[in-house]
């Protein structure tokens, strides 16, 4: 291998490396919990209703003891597990299907105080029958450090973007 090759073979490595640190950091972490919250949310058409309670349920299972969910402009604050589990399930079974984003992330970490705030807004479209609606939400979701996992403790709704058809709690 000549010079030119063993050196862009040296920073590809590099970066694979780097990328791999960089998934495995707090960050990292952060957007995985996204994503798995993100597909629980998501709804396909058919889902049964046990299927439903259990992704509902699971949702619940990114939250710290103690957290707090403020959706004032939706009438909607939960501190315990249950009522935000019930709350979730609420939403997805108003619709037989419901895709969701999650766009314009932004994390902010303090890995010495183990905490982290996240910025985002989150898009759901829903569907009922021949019925379409979209709905965008900014949140910020507030994160600690437990046993080397990041849970929330904290989710405010801070402005509703685009109105739901209907309430959605």
């Amino acid at each position: 291998m000549s010079r030119r090759g063993l050196l862009v073979a040296a920073i590809g490595g590099l970066l694979l490396v780097a990328l791999w640190l960089w998934h495995q950091g707090a960050e990292g972490q952060l957007e995985r919990n996204l994503n798995q919250i993100q597909e629980l949310v998501a709804k396909r058409p058919g889902e049964k209703r046990l299927e439903g309670l259990r992704r509902a349920r699971d949702v619940t299972r990114f939250f710290d003891e103690g957290f707090d969910v403020e959706a004032e402009l939706l009438g909607f604050n939960s501190s315990d597990r249950q009522s935000l589990a019930a709350g979730i399930h609420q939403y997805r079974s108003s619709s037989d299907r419901i895709g969701v984003r999650f766009l314009d992330k932004e994390h902010f970490v303090d890995e010495n105080l183990g905490r982290a705030t996240t910025h985002l807004t989150a898009e759901f479209l829903t569907g009922l029958v021949d019925l379409t609606g979209r709905e965008a939400y900014r949140l910020q979701i507030n994160w600690v450090e437990s046993s080397g996992e990041w849970r929330i403790d904290y989710v405010r709704l801070l402005e509703i973007i685009e109105e739901p058809a209907r309430r959605p709690f």
